[in-house]
């Protein structure tokens, strides 16, 4: 099944990350927008062309103007629950002055969920999201490096910490890892209402985040915290 989400952002929004600034102009190529990959994110055209603003708008990576809105089209796996698909979203969500996309392969043994490229194809940004092996997450953090965020997703801040407990001396560069976890109720509150089509109004701050869903059966309001946790060593 495939979610559309089409997000309205709302004026005041703020990235959670600042990306570095590192506009591309490739030719035929509009990063975070049409990726083919499980994506689909189109530009607001009129927003483009009259100057739309939701904030700060800082450049994404491609180098053009943010619009206010843009669409995020989620096609779930065989088998794949409805959480995974919440949190893929809240990823998108939450780093789309990245220009992430859903799903691609970067030729690793590992896959990101989210990753974002720069121009030659380098990695400069890769989330999980849900449940991942402590190995898993060592190697990963390690072949990053020293600054190519990586970012796990959980539903709970409990789930965080938990998450958080585990991978505690295992991993040879925590400092590279960060943990973001919601409020207890608030991703499962937005897989049980995800239809095939959705429009999200969001409003995003330093630590919280406001989301409005309609849907063709209903109309919800959903808040939660920001909760970021760093690994120890």
């Amino acid at each position: 099944m495939k979610f559309t989400c089409t997000i309205e952002h709302l004026p005041g929004s703020r990235p959670l990350e600042v990306p570095p600034r590192q506009p591309r102009h490739v030719a035929g190529y509009v990063a975070g927008y049409d990726t083919g990959y499980g994506t689909d994110a189109a530009p607001d055209t009129d927003d483009l062309n009259h100057g739309g603003d939701y904030g700060q708008r800082p450049v994404p990576a491609s180098g053009l103007p943010l619009p206010v809105r843009d669409r995020i089209v989620l096609d779930a796996a065989p088998g794949e629950v409805p959480w995974h698909i919440a949190l893929k979203f809240l990823g998108y969500l939450l780093y789309r002055e990245w220009e992430p996309r859903v799903e691609e392969g970067v030729g690793w043994h590992y896959k990101p969920d989210l990753v974002a490229l720069d121009a030659a194809g380098n990695i400069r940004l890769w989330l999980d999201c849900g449940n991942i092996a402590a190995r898993k997450t060592d190697r990963v953090a390690a072949k990053l490096g020293e600054d190519t965020p990586f970012r796990i997703l959980r539903r709970t801040e409990k789930d965080a910490r938990q998450l958080a407990a585990t991978l505690a001396g295992k991993v040879r560069h925590p400092q590279r890892v960060r943990l973001i976890a919601f409020d207890a109720g608030f991703v499962d509150a937005i897989a049980a209402g995800l239809d095939s089509t959705n429009r999200i109004k969001a409003l995003r701050g330093a630590d919280r985040l406001d989301l409005t869903f309609e849907t063709r059966q209903d109309r919800v309001e959903l808040h939660s915290r920001l909760h970021v946790l760093e690994l120890k060593g």
